[in-house]
């Protein structure tokens, strides 16, 4: 038997596709971070230094194009090193325990700058250049080289020393993103990025890097597009790192230990620091080697299965797990096997055991947002009408058999967790018999004990709670949201379509401050009623046959929720219904209006 061997061939189209699709797979920023982490790793290997993220004022003097520039102080490369490691697709210039590491930088950018990256690179005292793009004409990603009139071709030329940053003394390393287009300003921020131009780039950063390495300074321009004259709105701005600016502003901060992981939690204050800035607003995110991945703000409900219902817009929360990895395009975290990390445990532990200090915060908010609101006189208000909403899923035999009715199904599991909602998991985990079998499920629908009162003492309350917010970040322009593991809705109380209904019932009732009250008091009430008869009809319909789980998120949506409460008819005629037994003369009012 021979043991002859041959290698698995890359053709050139081939080795195109994959770069192609792997930079696909990279976010619009991703490039930052990885040209940022190869300057803080150049750095570090001689003992510290300086990382810039500015423009090449070079190019911009020649061309007057803005062009993206990484600049770092560290141990630079030779000429034979720039060949050798920026025409290698997996090549790295140090031993280094990032998976894909060489990899990296190249995939985030190369598909991105077809133009090309152009490498400028010191070693004691001597520089050189390459460049490495996109041939359209062969299809392929490479090094770009340099013939010279005699004949000569270089691929890492040498460059004077007059072209060296100032921050490269003996060695060090300025890479430049040329983009898709001789002409492109690659300082603005990649489509689809939020942010202005005028501070993206530093803002990023901040969100990326939880610190900075010790010994390494980091740097990013702000206002690059204006007149390098004007260091008051051009200038180079120190990155200190996410977690250096939520332990400046925070008002509290501490850590707890859950199972397999640590979390971090900062109490932020509101409106904006002493000199107008706005500060940082309520999030969560995994922390892994000093680095921020699968940032959620205030709009998602992450911080609420954390038991932060309300001031979601100033409450942090991270969690660094003790076992994971990042994942092959470096934009989340996973388990070493590659699984999904466990979220609902730091969520249940978190709840069960929050810090007493951060507890009284949220406990006052909640106190707070309770006092305006209507449900339990709506709860009470609705229990006479309990049974319909429950659809009928089964019916009895003229013998007094129990027979299921041909379209239902076994109810979903309930998926409750120790504090009593509905965990994240659970609620995707599928089918399954609730606690006790299913006769159990049967009998606590459907029999009726000697009084005829349904017995149903282990079923789920069927209409939520409604509390008001005015947290606009976590609510921005739609009505409320449900939030399951609380049975609880919460309404923003600066919804515009709310406002408006407040504004045409009190038009006539400017002078009177204490009928304004009754006003607004009413119109909430019509809204919470709508919405919580909405999420009950929702949560009746959830175990039927043909209702999956995304069905019913879908009918309790942010969106969905909005939609409802903007009928107008009913609405209008409720409340000034209402108000007309409240306020003497105020339909007369109306109907001269309408006149």
């Amino acid at each position: 038997m021979s043991n002859s061997f041959q290698p698995t061939g890359v053709n050139s189209s081939g080795l195109t596709a994959l770069i192609q699709n792997l930079g696909r797979d990279c976010t619009p920023t991703q490039f930052i971070r990885e040209f940022v982490k190869n300057g803080f790793e150049a750095c570090q290997r001689v003992g510290g230094g300086r990382v810039e993220v500015d423009f090449n004022d070079a190019i911009y003097a020649s061309t007057g194009h803005y062009k993206i520039t990484f600049t770092d102080s560290g141990d630079g490369m030779t000429s034979d090193q720039m060949v050798s490691l920026l025409n290698n697709l997996s090549a790295t210039g140090a031993t280094n325990h990032h998976k894909n590491y060489g990899v990296g930088a190249k995939i985030s950018a190369l598909t991105r700058n077809h133009e090309g990256i152009l490498y400028e690179s010191w070693r004691d005292s001597v520089g050189h250049t390459a460049a490495i793009r996109f041939n359209e004409d062969e299809d392929v990603y490479g090094l770009q080289g340099v013939v010279h009139s005699s004949g000569k071709t270089e691929y890492a030329p040498k460059i004077s020393n007059a072209k060296r940053p100032k921050i490269v003394s003996e060695h060090g390393t300025r890479v430049t993103l040329l983009g898709m287009l001789p002409d492109q300003d690659t300082m603005l921020p990649p489509e689809g990025i939020g942010g202005i131009r005028e501070s993206w780039i530093i803002r990023y950063l901040n969100t990326r890097f939880f610190r900075i390495p010790e010994g390494v300074e980091l740097f990013g321009r702000i206002g690059y597009y204006r007149d390098i004259a004007n260091t008051k709105h051009n200038y180079l701005l120190q990155v200190i790192g996410q977690k250096a600016v939520l332990d400046s502003w925070a008002e509290s901060s501490g850590e707890l230990a859950v199972t397999g992981a640590k979390i971090y939690w900062w109490i932020m204050p509101q409106g904006a620091d002493g000199h107008g800035r706005e500060l940082v607003k309520g999030h969560s995110a995994l922390l892994h080697e000093d680095e921020i991945f699968d940032i959620s703000d205030a709009r998602s409900n992450r911080l609420a299965y954390f038991g932060v219902i309300f001031g979601r817009d100033r409450v942090v929360i991270y969690v660094e797990p003790s076992n994971a990895e990042q994942n092959t395009s470096r934009t989340g975290l996973v388990r070493p096997d590659g699984s999904p990390l466990k979220w609902d445990v730091w969520q249940d532990e978190f709840r069960q055991n929050m810090p007493p200090v951060l507890r009284e915060f949220l406990d006052k908010l909640i106190n707070e947002n309770s006092k305006d609101s209507h449900s339990d006189t709506i709860r009470e208000r609705l229990k006479s009408l309990r049974e319909l909403f429950r659809i009928s899923r089964y019916r009895r035999s003229p013998t007094g058999a129990l027979l299921a009715n041909p379209d239902s199904e076994m109810p979903l599991g309930t998926g409750h967790t120790k504090s009593g909602g509905q965990g994240l998991s659970s609620e995707k985990a599928g089918k399954g018999a609730r606690p006790g079998g299913l006769a159990t499920s049967l009998l606590s629908e459907l029999v009726e004990d000697d009084s005829g009162v349904t017995v149903d003492a282990v079923s789920p309350d069927p209409f939520p709670q409604c509390k008001w917010s005015e947290e606009t970040e976590s609510l921005r322009d739609r009505a409320a949201e449900f939030l399951p593991s609380d049975n609880l809705i919460v309404a923003n109380k600066n919804f515009q379509g709310l406002r408006d209904l407040i504004t045409h019932f009190s038009k006539h009732h400017q002078d009177m401050p204490e009928l304004l009250k009754v006003i607004e008091d009413v119109v909430k009430e019509a809204f919470e009623q709508v919405l919580i008869e909405c999420v009950a009809g929702a949560l009746s319909l959830r175990h039927r046959q043909h209702w999956n789980v995304d069905d019913f998120e879908r009918a309790v949506s942010r969106e969905a929720l909005t939609t409802v409460v903007m009928q107008r008819y009913w609405m209008c005629s409720q409340i000034r219904r209402t108000l007309g037994s409240k306020i003497k003369g105020f339909n007369e009012l109306m109907n001269q209006e309408a006149a």
